[in-house]
């Protein structure tokens, strides 16, 4: 079983309320604080670091790789409010990952095992370590978005909805991002890492519909 450590201030209440949500990974460690993570997670020996930070402008750049390295982790998913693009460009690898947050439990079990598998296929091929993989193209078309948003539930929960309309809108700006006119080459890397972050948020995104149609036997 995969050993865990989540680092951030709404961990510890997230797993109380939903203590089921990280079943299948051992979580050897969760709290909010960093002196107390750095005295005491590196002893667990966790596979993957789970770390929530507000503002990415505020954290020095080396905290991230100096924390895989004192725990010894393969990799960290790192999420965040606000961003830092700096930061985004310069540590993005195969063994450190960022997504916006925050993330219910579920959703970050699902960038846990996504991690580990892209981890496991790039050894299997012999590949070197380098920038993460290229998100995959939409899953979904553009009819099967507006059947779900018209989908009428027969219980009160509307996620295939809300799904359906933020997967629409991520697409929408996923497109326009690459075609963004630009007017130098810094403007050009920025929107390369906009049209990038939404794909990979675009693919999230995906997976929790994917997984939320086949648990209610839903067909799109």
């Amino acid at each position: 079983m995969v050993k865990l450590a989540l680092l951030g201030d709404t961990y510890p209440s997230q797993l109380q309320a939903n203590p089921r949500a990280l079943r299948d990974l051992e979580v050897v460690w969760a709290g909010t604080s960093l002196e107390a993570f750095r005295a005491e997670v590196p002893a667990l020996q966790p596979q993957v670091l789970a770390l929530d930070f507000v503002d990415l402008g505020k954290v020095p750049e080396r905290l991230v790789p100096g924390l895989l390295s004192a725990t010894g982790a393969a990799h960290a998913l790192v999420s965040y409010r606000l961003t830092h693009h700096g930061m985004l460009q310069a540590l993005t690898s195969q063994r450190i990952r960022f997504i916006q947050g925050p993330l219910p439990l579920g959703l970050l079990r699902t960038h846990v095992h996504r991690a580990l598998d892209e981890a496991r296929q790039a050894r299997s091929q012999g590949a070197p370590e380098g920038p993460s993989r290229e998100p995959r193209p939409p899953r979904f078309t553009p009819e099967q978005l507006g059947r779900l948003l018209e989908r009428v539930a027969t219980v009160k929960c509307e996620c295939p909805n809300h799904l359906a309309q933020l997967i629409s809108g991520l697409r929408a700006f996923e497109e326009y991002s690459k075609d963004c006119e630009s007017r130098d080459e810094k403007d050009q890397r920025m929107h390369a890492l906009l049209h990038r972050q939404t794909a990979v948020a675009r693919e999230a995104m995906e997976d929790g519909l994917l997984a939320l149609l086949e648990h209610e036997n839903i067909q799109p």
